[in-house]
């Protein structure tokens, strides 16, 4: 699924709905540029493992990062950062 993601953020410049639900999400819960790249990953259903590997961090730091992404923006799960995103995307 996020393969058809990435190429349609590709092929919108980076830019689609997805990319400016996410950079307004994270803008407005002062999510700093690190958290902002786990909130993407995180948006796409990925876990701490492939963050982890992906940003060159520790499994811990991506734990960490993880644990920031979800106080910031008010969540206790993946469900309910997913539901954000879609809320998002639909306005």
């Amino acid at each position: 699924m996020d393969v058809d993601l990435r190429e349609r953020t590709q092929r919108e410049g980076g830019r689609g709905k997805f990319s400016r639900a996410l950079e307004g999400i994270a803008a407005g819960h002062g999510l700093s540029a690190r958290e902002a790249e786990v909130f993407r990953y995180l948006a796409m259903g990925r876990g701490s493992d492939y963050i982890a590997e992906k940003l060159q961090v520790s499994w811990n730091t991506a734990r960490t990062h993880t644990h920031n992404v979800y106080v910031k923006l008010g969540v206790h799960s993946r469900q309910e950062l997913i539901d954000l995103v879609d809320e998002a995307v639909r306005k």
